[in-house]
């Protein structure tokens, strides 16, 4: 009888660093990494690891910073839609606008 072991995934260090720096397990899940292994890496110190290719403190500043902009962007996607779906709903149309009289003297509301 042998057993099949599920093959073990490998992750990249920086990702790991990443996440452990924003402290949000949430960029992780984007990417299909599981919950648990994410909850591993905040709650694991740090390995370390041997590389050629260093990044500088600046790149992953910038990194972050991708990451958080993306999160503000989802949001502000969000409440986008959620004020579009608000406006349907209560039958807000642009059919009635603002135009300046022709005696020039007051508005009217035009049809």
């Amino acid at each position: 009888m042998s057993v099949k072991l599920r093959p073990q995934r490998s992750y990249d260090h920086r990702l790991k660093e990443l996440v452990r720096a924003s402290g949000d397990p949430s960029l992780a899940k984007e990417l299909g990494i599981p919950a648990s292994t994410v909850m591993g890496w905040l709650c694991s110190p740090p390995q370390q690891v041997v590389t050629l290719d260093v990044p500088s403190m600046k790149e992953q500043e910038l990194q972050r910073e991708v990451l958080i902009l993306r999160r503000r962007i989802r949001k502000l996607l969000a409440l986008l839609r959620l004020l579009v779906v608000l406006l349907r709903i209560s039958g807000f149309t642009f059919q009635h606008d603002l135009r300046p009289s022709r005696s020039g003297t007051g508005r009217r509301l035009l049809k």
